[in-house]
């Protein structure tokens, strides 16, 4: 990490393309302005933080999801109980062949 010391109406340029300013200091609070490309994000810290929390959240299988998944792999095991593996199909009956062929 980079730390500088800045006071109001200076600033520092990141990659030639994105400008950060100290426009004013009053007490603890500093007021900065940030002159980026369009195409470069530029999110607060908290915001970002609690987005990646709500992503992770809604990400996570809800019970009824996790339901349905414990039966369908309960359901593989009953199949290999009775001989069958759960990936395969049931072999499928042989058309009939026809006695003659007509051409």
């Amino acid at each position: 990490m980079l730390i500088l010391t800045r006071k109001a109406e200076q600033g520092i340029v990141i990659d030639r393309v994105t400008t950060v300013r100290i426009l004013s200091i009053d007490g603890d609070r500093v007021k900065i302005g940030i002159d980026a490309p369009t195409s470069i994000a530029v999110l607060r810290e908290e915001l970002l933080t609690q987005v990646a929390g709500q992503n992770r959240e809604a990400a996570r299988p809800s019970g009824e999801v996790t339901h349905l998944a414990n039966q369908f792999r309960g359901l593989g095991r009953r199949q290999q109980r009775n001989g069958n593996s759960p990936d395969q199909r049931p072999p499928a009956e042989a058309p009939d062949e026809p006695e003659s062929r007509q051409r």
